[in-house]
């Protein structure tokens, strides 16, 4: 017993010991996979701030290089306008740019859409493009209409003869670059210029156009604090940082700037930390199974070696019994065979003794059938008699029947002279009842019947005879009384 409680202590503490290296094990695994997975976000901010970085860029050469040509040729309208959608064509594919064209007085002379900018906007923007030089550009961020405008004046030499203004559409820069990345199952990409505001977030577009410096309480739904978003805008270039939700998810998030002349914006990637931690989870989940099945394995097995050796050894035990049972079987055996040899021998005796008898024997069950009899009785009995043969068919007296019951309880045997009619014999016989009780403890009555009709017979000839005898005597000596009167009288 005791040695079966220190192998189950023991292995408990083996897997103690498993469960707790585990969860060590575990947690180094999640920290260096969380550091290896914000390098690879880190890679993919970077890549997406470059992108955006490069194709806007590559958006102001061309616009550049196009107003040099505009410059060129002049804004006189004949063929202006096959001319700018000519040269304007590989721009309008991109960003959903938009184009306008002003002449010196403010007057659009070519746009690609009417309603893009009201009268006093333009004239405003007009004049702030007519003092910059021929190399130089206007920029402002319309975060309200989400769109980044250009400005580039058009000078004949030193002279302003108008202005070209282009506008970027920045949720097609953002459905472009950001939309279609996806970290993970539920990591994504978002982005906010350096004052805070939030220029795109896939799943909180009700927030785009919001400062993280004038939250409100509907702000606070997803974030416990911007101190994360705050740090991330006074770092350096790029970085890497983490948060918990409102829910209680912690979340790993890598960023990057972009960073134009006149464009400050800082693209962020971000994941749930568990998202992360979740292969590791998985792998340590298998190997945990796997320990605890080989450990399992380990002790099925141990178990199946005890109890096969447990059976060996009970095999060998039953079989050292087999052969003393065996042996003890051999020696009962020849016991009961001399056993029975010997009550065959008192059997046979008592056959040649109950044959022997001239008398009659039956034996009779607690209800009163018979159950066995003697050569004699059935000689005696009739085929007719024999038929359902009873105590009852047997004693016709009533009061021998009850002498008989009284006779079982009392344990006690009766005798009795009467005359029977058995069918193949009849006569006077002498009657013994015994009653025979089981081990069991049932009862049974063993009946002896002696045909003594000679013996009465003899009796009553004897009784006869002594009847005449008393008689002849009585005769004699009244005649011998009445003798001597007369022989007086004669005398």
């Amino acid at each position: 017993m005791r040695i079966k409680v220190a192998l189950i202590l023991l292995l408990l503490i083996i897997i103690s010991i498993i469960v707790t290296l585990n969860i060590f094990f575990q947690q180094n695994y999640e920290a260096e996979m969380a550091a290896q997975f914000n390098q690879q976000q880190l890679i993919i901010a970077k890549t997406l701030s470059d992108s955006i970085q490069t194709n806007i860029q590559h958006l102001i050469n061309e616009a550049s290089a196009f107003v040099k040509l505009l410059s060129n040729r002049g804004l006189h309208r004949v063929g202006l306008d096959e001319f700018v959608n000519y040269a304007f064509a590989e721009l309008s594919t991109e960003l959903g740019v938009e184009m306008i064209i002003v002449d010196q007085n403010n007057i659009p002379i070519f746009q690609t859409r009417p309603d893009l900018f009201p009268v006093d906007v333009l004239n405003d923007l007009s004049e702030k493009i007519k003092n910059l030089h021929s190399s130089k550009f206007y920029f402002m961020e319309d975060v309200p209409l989400r769109r980044l405008i250009f400005g580039f004046p058009v000078k004949k030499g030193k002279t302003f003869i108008g202005a070209t203004i282009i506008t970027v559409n920045i949720s097609e820069i953002c459905n472009k670059f950001l939309t279609p990345i996806q970290a993970g199952k539920r990591g994504h990409a978002w982005m906010m210029d350096a004052s805070g505001t939030l220029l795109y977030h896939p799943t909180q577009p009700k927030m785009i156009g919001r400062n993280i410096f004038n939250a409100d309480k509907s702000c606070y739904k997803c974030h416990k604090s911007f101190k994360t978003e705050i740090q991330i805008l006074s770092a350096k270039d790029i970085g890497f940082s983490s948060y918990i939700a409102p829910y209680g998810e912690d979340k790993l998030v890598a960023f990057s700037r972009v960073r134009l002349p006149s464009i400050n914006w800082i693209v962020c990637v971000s994941i749930p930390y568990s998202e992360v931690t979740q292969s590791i989870k998985n792998s340590m989940r298998f190997h945990s199974l796997l320990v605890f099945t080989i450990l399992i394995a380990t002790a099925i097995v141990s178990f199946i070696i005890i109890i096969i050796n447990k059976e060996r050894v009970k095999a060998e035990e039953k079989a050292l019994y087999s052969e003393k049972i065996k042996a003890y079987a051999k020696e009962l055996e020849n016991i009961v065979n001399e056993r029975t040899k010997e009550l065959t021998l008192e059997k046979e005796k008592l056959d040649a003794i109950v044959s022997s008898i001239e008398a009659g024997i039956c034996i009779f069950d607690e209800k009163e059938q018979v159950v066995w009899m003697n050569r004699v009785m059935k000689h005696w009995l009739s085929e007719e008699k024999k038929k359902n043969f009873t105590v009852k068919k047997l004693f016709d007296d009533q009061r021998f029947l009850d002498n008989i019951h009284s006779a079982i309880v009392d344990n006690r045997f009766i005798q009795e002279v009467s005359f029977l009619d058995l069918g193949n014999k009849k006569g006077y016989f002498q009657m013994v009842a015994t009653p025979i009780h089981s081990p069991d403890g049932k009862s049974q009555i063993m009946v002896l019947l002696q045909d003594v009709t000679e013996l009465k017979k003899a009796q009553e000839q004897l009784m006869q005879s002594e009847k005449l005898s008393a008689l002849a005597r009585l005769s004699a000596g009244v005649a011998h009384e009445i003798g001597n009167p007369l022989t007086s009288v004669s005398s």
